[in-house]
């Protein structure tokens, strides 16, 4: 015992800190639930996109916008957008709903445009006082079958909508040969002048893109229509990769601002039906961009590349939905929250999931934390299959100095079946994570944890042992019998510390909070 006490001192000593911000409240938004005085139909899907906006009311608190792409206003799966206006706590105080009948909305929609599958903020893009955002109806049947459409609206400060702009096959001046089930419009963002011409410029998606996916780089005039694009799909501007069929490359688009520190914005693009150790584990990757659209290079991250070891699943759906999330704890490094629809929780059930990743200059995973239910003081009650972590946010306040992370989760049953749900998880104060030195190259996850911890890879592990801070063994696994999973849920809150060994007598050791 005196040598294991030893050896644990000296464990302690050369432990590397991290930082995670835990939950300090959150808010669930649904029918009539969380200040949403509304009833939602039966498969409205609210939720399935969510975006922060700003202020856009000027009541000194942050505002959302909300796709619900199966609302039937004015005919069957038009769909909507709602403009939420919260209090400081998240909540609804009141609402704008824009839709083919409501919300100062001209534009044309038919059955099955799907309007609101993706929201994007644009701010003031001309500078005439009002804010714009983006809306994907990727069902859009302009040109052909679901070839898509993106509307740009511009908002008055009640939420509704003073003026509109359509890009499309046959609107916009958008003249890129879009084919039948591209679905142009499944994401967009911002990219500030890309060009330096003095206009604004965009990024949109088309996941199923000779079906396998793709982005263009939209280069606009003052007025919002199209002046040129650049198109980067598999082996197309500049992007030197072979994708597989339907990997949906483009099911997600960010602006992640200059990463590698070159003076051009570079981007994250999610690829979440990507097979990278597994079927649909989902992938994203981190484009380092030219000034005229096309990809200098690449990283990839995934199950197997980019050192992102979070123990993916089948059918997770990593990168269905990423943000840009700034610097949330202040290390100098790019934050960006990912979205993970299918992840399987610790009971094994699809509770869904979303990840704030801490990137390197070259587009790698530094380290990351995963958020979902029981981690990190996030108690909310999410079922399997509610999809959380579908659509996902980050909004910051900076009268408070506050960050928040909106997820999406379409297809949670409140009054009737997939009316869908919003969950704003304000994050508070700091929890510690450390990692111990790792000879294996394991992972171990979620850490914080309530209930228990998996390890990425334990074949060849000979011995997994916890231990508390005085170096006591509380419990030893035998990992032939106990698969990737170990339980803690019996343990006491606090610190402990966990001991792998393989067969070579190699260790690798972490420190993990139980709480």
């Amino acid at each position: 015992m005196k040598t294991l006490l030893l050896s644990t001192c000296l464990m302690i000593s050369s432990l590397i800190s991290g930082q995670v911000y835990g939950v300090l409240d959150y808010e669930y938004i649904a029918e009539v639930q969380g200040g949403f005085k509304v009833f939602l139909d039966t498969e409205d899907w609210f939720g399935y996109a969510v975006e922060a906006i700003g202020d856009l009311n000027q009541d000194g608190f942050q505002d959302i916008a909300v796709g619900t792409i199966k609302d039937d206003d004015g005919g069957f799966n038009h769909g909507a957008v709602y403009i939420l206006f919260l209090d400081a706590n998240g909540a609804v105080i009141t609402h704008q709903k824009i839709s083919d009948t409501e919300g100062g909305f001209l534009g044309q929609l038919d059955e099955w445009d799907i309007f609101g599958t993706s929201i994007s903020y644009l701010g003031d893009m001309n500078g005439d006082g009002l804010v714009e955002i983006g809306v994907g109806a990727e069902y859009d049947g302009d040109g052909g079958i679901w070839r898509g459409a993106v509307w740009i609206l511009s908002l008055n400060s009640d939420g509704t909508v003073a003026a509109y702009t359509k890009i499309s096959d046959t609107e916009g001046n958008f003249l890129a040969p879009l084919e039948d089930r591209d679905v142009f419009g499944t994401d967009i963002e911002l990219l500030g002048d890309f060009n330096g011409d003095g206009n604004q410029d965009i990024a949109v998606s088309a996941r199923r893109d000779q079906s396998r996916g793709a982005v263009y780089i939209l280069f606009l005039n003052d007025d919002f229509t199209v002046d040129s694009y650049q198109e980067i799909s598999s082996g197309t501007g500049g992007f030197d990769v072979t994708l597989d069929l339907q990997d949906y490359f483009g099911g997600s688009v960010a602006n992640i601002g200059d990463l590698d520190g070159d003076g051009v914005i570079d981007l994250a693009v999610g690829a979440y039906r990507d097979d990278d150790g597994g079927s649909n584990r989902g992938a994203v990757y981190i484009l380092f961009m030219n000034e005229d659209g096309t990809v200098a290079s690449h990283q990839k991250i995934s199950d197997t590349e980019g050192n992102f070891d979070a123990g993916f699943n089948g059918n997770m759906f990593f990168g269905k939905s990423i943000d840009y999330a700034g610097d949330i704890n202040n290390d100098e490094r790019v934050d960006i929250v990912v979205g993970a629809r299918g992840f399987w929780g610790e009971n094994a059930g699809n509770f869904g999931a979303f990840f704030i990743i801490n990137l390197n200059n070259d587009g790698t995973v530094h380290d990351y934390v995963m958020y979902t239910e029981g981690l990190h003081n996030f108690d909310g009650d999410i079922n399997p299959q509610d999809s959380f972590g579908f659509s996902v946010s980050h909004m910051y306040d900076a009268t408070a100095d506050t960050h928040s992370i909106i997820s999406g989760a379409f297809a949670d049953e409140v009054g009737s079946p997939e009316e869908g749900s919003v969950w704003t998880l304000k994050l508070g104060g700091i929890l510690e994570i450390t990692e111990v030195e790792n000879n294996l190259g394991l992972a171990l996850a979620p850490n914080p944890t309530r209930n228990a911890f998996r390890l990425s890879n334990i074949d060849g592990i000979e011995k997994i042992a916890v231990y508390d801070m005085s170096g006591k063994q509380l419990v030893a696994y035998q990992p032939a019998q106990t698969g990737n999973y170990f339980d803690v849920s019996y343990l006491s809150v606090g610190h402990y510390l966990v001991e792998v060994m393989n067969e070579q007598g190699e260790m690798a050791r972490f420190k993990i909070i139980k709480e």
